[in-house]
């Protein structure tokens, strides 16, 4: 930000991973530099630099190759400048104290407890998490920012009302927040040789980030509440973000397409079925023949199960579902009872850990890859 602030005329050029080497840039660096003390530090140290080397080596490239200048050494005038506003913290110190791994082999209950990370790694969120991370290995020296946190520790510590709502409030939303604001950010090239494997798995992730960010949305009241009360001025002004309009007439245009009672769900096939009713009927007359087809598919899914339940007497017998299996089934070995397998089923695969035999048959199979190949289409 601080190169485009600068040069408000120039223009972004777009170059291949493979220019931004920093080994490169390191060589290039060292033998183009004015100030030769540079190089004592680089040559200690230079993968801590390892994005700014990167991009040097990207920008010499593009000199050369594009412009058809080449620098001569020693006349290049490079200034390493870090963060004004954070401490750097060389790998070596990091290490040695232990920050964000332990130096020492750890056993048993113990083991997550042998850095510092660890030891205060209490957060509700996977940003939380980051940012506790980022803190420790570039400590905040910003005397305005380490004041304005300071009131908000004692804020909290000093009123368990507020405290315990923004924590019950934080363990309600999505986890990792960051990941599905980005999934917007990025869409799918569709070429002629794009896969409908590829272009279905990105819409199924689309869809289900689409839900993630709705039940974000359905949480900020919550929050807004838990903070009603809160004279910080961090907590005050993220009460007030949480107030702001856009995010409701944001999850208004939501639930004009989205059903209000859908969640998200970690279970594979409970999730894709989530994926498969979370538009509201009628918006698509395609989705809703899609629907129709799914539901007698799952049904008949069931059914099969049931009848080889009665019919082979394993009451235990289930019809589990995986990405890469798709639909198959599973019973416990106990459930033979002595006797021998049936006939029926004559592809079994034994998972000794937990006692299970998984088995699929000709006849079995086929009809499992039936119900696959119409939930695949289906959710298409």
């Amino acid at each position: 930000m601080t190169v485009v602030n600068q040069c408000a005329s120039a223009s972004k050029v777009t170059l291949s991973r493979g220019c931004f080497d920093d080994t490169k840039g390191a060589i290039l660096v060292q033998s183009l530099v004015l100030n030769e003390t540079l190089n004592t530090t680089l040559e200690a140290s230079y993968k801590e630099y390892y994005l700014c080397l990167g991009a040097a080596a990207a920008l010499f490239r593009w000199i050369d190759h594009e412009k058809g200048i080449t620098l001569a050494n020693r006349s290049v005038e490079v200034t390493l400048n870090g963060s004004f506003d954070h401490m750097n913290i060389d790998g070596t110190s990091v290490r040695n104290l232990e920050l964000v791994e332990s130096l020492h082999i750890q056993v048993g209950p113990q083991k997550k407890r042998g850095c510092l990370f660890e030891m205060l790694k209490t957060t509700k969120t996977v940003g939380g998490t980051r940012l506790l991370r980022a803190s420790l290995l570039q400590p905040l020296k910003d005397k305005n920012t380490i004041n304005t946190r300071l009131d908000c520790l004692d804020e909290l510590t000093s009123d368990d009302q507020i405290f315990f709502g923004i924590s019950q409030a934080l363990q309600k939303f999505p986890k990792d927040i960051d990941r599905i604001l980005c999934s917007f950010c990025f869409k799918t090239k569709v070429t002629k040789d794009s896969s409908s494997k590829l272009t279905t798995r990105a819409g199924q992730s689309m869809v289900n980030s689409i839900i993630l960010l709705k039940e974000a949305l359905d949480r900020l009241p919550s929050l807004q509440e838990a903070l009603q009360d809160a004279k910080c001025s961090l907590l005050s002004n993220i009460r007030d973000i949480c107030s702001n309009e856009s995010f409701r007439l944001l999850l208004q245009r939501i639930e004009e397409v989205i059903n209000e009672d859908i969640a998200h769900s970690r279970a594979l096939f409970v999730s894709r079925t989530q994926q498969c009713f979370a538009v509201k009927s009628g918006i698509d007359g395609y989705l809703d023949v899609a629907r129709e087809v799914f539901c007698s598919t799952s049904e008949a899914i069931h059914e099969l199960a049931r009848r080889y339940r009665e019919e082979f007497n394993l009451p235990n017998l289930k019809m589990p579902f995986n990405n890469n299996r798709g639909f198959y089934i599973s019973f416990p070995e106990k459930d033979l009872q002595q006797a021998s397998m049936p006939s029926i089923f004559n592809q079994v695969f034994s998972y000794i850990p937990l006692g299970y035999s998984q088995f699929s048959t000709s006849l079995t199979m086929l009809q499992c890859s039936n119900f696959n190949y119409t939930r695949t289409n289906n959710l298409k």
